[in-house]
């Protein structure tokens, strides 16, 4: 795991860039390095065969109607749905 800010990534997790040159790409985390560079599986682009890299202040989790999800702060901290 590795936090960026205040979110925490994790192989698996689903991802869209939000910045710089593949702004809107979407990909799963493959892995995370310590220098801050995730490594991660393009989504929706069947001619990118390899892993790309991207720093991780330009990336944002994203999910998707039907994904489970738990709450980590707030009020509702500890509910999933």
């Amino acid at each position: 795991m590795w936090k960026g800010g205040a979110t925490v990534y994790a192989k698996g997790d689903k991802i869209s860039v939000t910045k710089g040159d593949l702004t809107g790409m979407k990909g799963t985390v493959i892995t995370i390095c310590e220098s801050g560079q995730v490594n991660f599986k393009p989504i929706g682009f069947p001619q990118l065969t390899k892993p790309l890299q991207i720093d991780i202040a330009l990336i944002a989790k994203y999910f998707e109607p039907g994904d489970l999800v738990r709450v980590t702060e707030a009020k509702y901290k500890g509910e999933t749905g």
